[in-house]
């Protein structure tokens, strides 16, 4: 854990050295929050080490922050490949079933430890997929901040989150939701989590626990959302929980040539954006509706995707596709956002004051475009919708809806 630059690092009144270890698990989308959060404690004078999948390396060493990898590129490669990871009954499955996830859960435990018997006062912030972090916090006694990106995880019986539109699920988890948190304990999360979990625990002797996602995956130490309230606070939130707002980092530092982005933003018309996710591999389909839906309107269409394979290999000079933009320099100049639903994209939405159509394939976007909606920032609509052509008239309805662009402006 040394570094050469521990002696700018920031000691407390007893003259010991702060340590954080920040778990940000998944895409960029789940691990630029804890980059914007890394960048901030270094600011303080912190030791932050990100643990994170290595290809968000170079974006962690331009946080300023100590990289422990999770897993291999490999193993991030071979979970964005497979495309049940975007179904709703296949999503939770392929990540908790993959052939690595035992070994990343030993990972985070192992890491855990060791980083918190280092010298110097250390915290850890865990994402909501480091189990290996809240079994470290049981063996071992250290300040754990569970920390969550979406109101998704949060369990009420009052308002009860969307956890997918599908039947008969959707709707015994509407009306019925203490049984339907019950049934996806027994017959998903606890099948899939048990032998992930509980081999760690009962080395140190701790009696076998069930329904891991009802109540033992938040620490009882601390547990951080990473959205504003108006976002989503349930009446039964936790008491342990407190709400630190959206968290933004750009990753401006990156090098890329960006003139052609605000050549195209500067020229015209400000343009529709769309985005399915940096780990998105199977959109092709859709950004080819997407292209459609602003041709017919008489759009611009800025496409922002890493993997050019998805994209359609035609496009009009209205179009233009990059690899990556600066969202907090981007979005502001675009007349409405088109994604996936994933909150780290919103949330841009949310700041730079446009309206969203959100298409929600699985994991938090169901929820996350359900809120979106009853806020009367966007609208969402199914990928089975936009693959039969319906994207025109809810892309017309957001694009034309002036109280709509108020209410954006309000919310930013």
């Amino acid at each position: 854990m040394g570094s050469p630059r521990a002696a700018c690092f920031r000691i407390d009144e007893e003259g010991i050295a702060l340590r954080a270890l920040l778990f940000g698990i998944g895409s960029a989308g789940d691990v630029f929050p804890f980059l914007a959060l890394g960048r901030g404690l270094r600011e303080r004078g912190w030791q932050v080490t990100i643990a994170a999948s290595p290809v968000h390396a170079a974006a962690v060493a331009r946080a300023g922050c100590d990289l422990e990898p999770m897993g291999t590129v490999e193993d991030y490669e071979r979970l964005t490949a497979n495309p049940n990871l975007w179904k709703p009954r296949q999503g939770i499955r392929v990540i908790l079933g993959d052939e690595g996830a035992a070994g990343m859960i030993r990972r985070q435990r192992d890491l855990t430890r060791s980083f918190v018997s280092g010298s110097g006062r250390a915290v850890v912030v865990a994402s909501s997929l480091a189990f290996g972090a809240r079994v470290a916090r049981e063996q071992v006694g250290f300040p754990l901040v569970t920390t969550h990106l979406a109101p998704v995880v949060l369990r009420c019986q009052k308002q009860p989150p969307v956890l997918t539109r599908v039947l008969p699920e959707g709707f015994i988890l509407r009306w019925f939701p203490g049984l339907a948190y019950r049934l996806i304990d027994r017959r998903m999360a606890d099948p899939l989590l048990k032998p992930l979990v509980e081999p760690l625990r009962a080395e140190t002797g701790l009696a076998p626990i069930s329904r891991y996602m009802n109540a033992w995956w938040h620490s009882p130490d601390r547990m951080m959302l990473l959205f504003p309230r108006w976002f989503g606070s349930p009446p039964s939130l936790p008491g342990q929980a407190i709400h630190a707002g959206f968290l933004y980092h750009d990753d401006g530092a990156r090098g890329d040539d960006i003139n052609d982005l605000r050549r195209f933003l500067g020229n015209g018309s400000a343009p529709v954006a769309v985005t399915l996710g940096s780990a998105m591999r199977h959109g092709r389909e859709i950004l080819s509706q997407v292209v459609k839906a602003c041709g017919a309107l008489g759009r611009r269409l800025l496409i922002l995707s890493k993997d050019s394979d998805q994209v359609p290999a035609h496009l009009p000079s209205t179009v233009m596709r990059v690899a990556w933009a600066p969202m907090g320099e981007t979005l502001p100049r675009c007349a409405a956002l088109i994604h996936h639903g994933g909150v780290g994209t919103l949330a841009r939405a949310f700041q730079a004051g446009i309206p969203q159509v959100v298409i929600p394939f699985c994991h938090d976007q169901p929820d996350n475009s359900d809120r979106v909606t009853r806020l009367g920032a966007g609208r969402w609509i199914s990928p089975w919708a936009v693959r039969r052509g319906g994207l025109n008239r809810v892309l017309g309805r957001v694009l034309d809806h002036g109280d709509m662009k108020d209410r954006c402006h309000a919310l930013a």
